[in-house]
């Protein structure tokens, strides 16, 4: 789910968005700012951003409640099943398009209408040759050339799931066609619609057998601590960033604000999928008997404070980083390494709708980590030393572990050089007119010149460097 969801849950609180605008310098032509007092901030813009995005998104938790209350009488596959399965998945579909309602009106008619046509799609595939079935729903999602901006975090999902059960058919995991209740069900399953995260389709299937999942302690204590971590996220974003750091700051200082800012909406994102989803009940593994609530859609500390920027790419949406690992980069992969990692990022860019903004960043970022990837791997190599850009394993071969001082100083410059690498790539994130309908090019290569593309001149000098030692 992207960001753009952030800023329509705080056009509800024009209180704290206009105080915001005109305290951090969207409406003072230039002039030297000063901070505001801590009373000031918590009154004008801490308290009614915290209080009214709550209010906004708990509708949303209800339904994810009410839904997962419903379908604790579903005991599929137990001797006393009382509901049917086809009603179940009928109940989510209800349930999401409700949400989706609430949230986008009549857009979801859109949504209704790529799903119809998907299933269509699938059937008829399926029907001549379900070996293709993966090919065409990628090519019919990539003929789209309208899409929504408001609805693009929602249609970003509903793609990934759509696309993931065409693939695991063609590949043979999944051996059942799904029903058009199931399918539906999936698609728009309350606790993923708006906000993700993506599941497969085995993950939403436990809808059917709540019974194994019940609501104990864990269950709530997840789904408290993921909302209170959600809000805490966007009150920074909106609020603490541009207050801790103002307008007439140095420009590497204020680069960095704006790319934070953008962060902490993403993360906000990320832990309001993970309540949702528990209060659906989905997004738990079993052992055994014991059930833990253990999903993750980001680790926040791993991108604030990065080893690698692969790390970065990897904890920033865990779900979207397996989806497309299980999808784009293992299906490509016999085309070497940096054909499989560019294609990946081609792929995540055509599932954020092509905008160049968003595509310059990720393509940028797809030749930074392999860069990186490569450069730290050689330099392990020579110096034997535990310096890659993912973390070695307990009882690797190499001579200086991680906890030797010199692998300890290499590794935190790496994580320095990542977290300006942030910075630079994230600087367009800011709150500009255009941030609502999408940047364009010259918006992205202004913000990048202004900064003398230091960063990209930087990834292409350690490259040359890569290829000489």
């Amino acid at each position: 789910m992207t960001s753009d969801t952030v800023h329509e849950i705080l056009a509800a609180s024009p209180r704290a968005v206009s105080y915001v605008h005109k305290t951090y310098g969207h409406d003072t032509a230039g002039e030297a700012l000063s901070r505001v007092s801590v009373h000031e901030l918590w009154e004008n813009c801490l308290s009614p951003t915290f209080f009214q995005t709550l209010e906004n998104v708990l509708p949303l938790m209800l339904l994810c409640f009410v839904f997962k209350l419903i379908c604790s009488f579903s005991k599929t596959g137990s001797d006393d099943q009382d509901i049917p399965p086809w009603l179940m998945h009928m109940s989510s579909l209800m349930f999401g398009l409700l949400a989706l309602h609430m949230f986008f009106q009549r857009g979801l008619l859109y949504l209704l209408f790529c799903c119809a046509l998907s299933y269509f799609v699938l059937v008829l595939t399926n029907w001549r040759n379900r070996d293709y079935c993966g090919i065409s729903m990628a090519l019919e999602f990539l003929i789209q050339k309208t899409v929504w901006h408001s609805l693009r975090g929602a249609q970003i999902i509903l793609s990934m799931k759509v696309i993931g059960v065409a693939f695991d058919l063609s590949c043979g995991s999944m051996v059942e066609f799904p029903s058009v209740f199931a399918y539906f069900g999936y698609n728009f399953c309350v606790g993923t619609v708006i906000f993700g995260p993506w599941i497969s389709f085995s993950e939403y299937r436990h809808i059917l057998a709540q019974h194994r999942r019940p609501m104990k302690v864990m269950w709530f204590v997840k789904a408290v601590c993921s909302t209170l971590l959600a809000l805490l996220c966007v009150v920074c974003s909106t609020c603490l960033v541009h207050w801790l750091i103002l307008d007439n700051s140095f420009k590497w200082a204020v680069s960095f604000r704006d790319a934070q800012s953008f962060r902490f909406s993403h993360y906000f994102i990320g832990f309001l999928s993970e309540a949702t989803v528990v209060l659906c009940g989905l997004g738990a593994t079993h052992t055994n008997d014991d059930v833990k609530w253990d999903i993750k859609v980001s680790r926040p500390l791993s991108i604030e404070l990065p080893r690698s920027l692969v790390e970065v790419v990897t904890n920033w949406n865990i779900p979207m980083h397996h989806w497309l690992k299980t999808y784009v980069f293992k299906s490509a992969r016999p085309l070497g390494n940096f054909a499989a990692i560019f294609l990946t990022y081609i792929a995540s860019a055509v599932l954020h709708g092509l905008n160049f903004q968003i595509a310059a960043v990720l393509l940028s970022l797809g030749v930074y980590t392999y860069v990186e990837y490569v450069f730290r791997n050689k330099l392990s190599v020579i110096f034997d030393a535990c310096v890659q850009a993912r973390r070695c394993r307990e009882g690797c071969e190499h001579t200086y572990k991680q906890g030797h001082p010199y692998v300890v100083c290499a590794n935190l410059v790496f994580g320095v050089l990542a977290v300006f690498h942030l910075a630079y790539l994230g600087l367009m994130f800011d709150s500009s007119a255009s941030e609502t309908t999408g940047y364009n090019m010259a918006h992205t290569l202004q913000k990048w010149a202004a900064f003398s593309y230091l960063s990209h001149w930087l990834v292409v000098g350690t490259f040359l460097f890569y290829l000489m030692i």
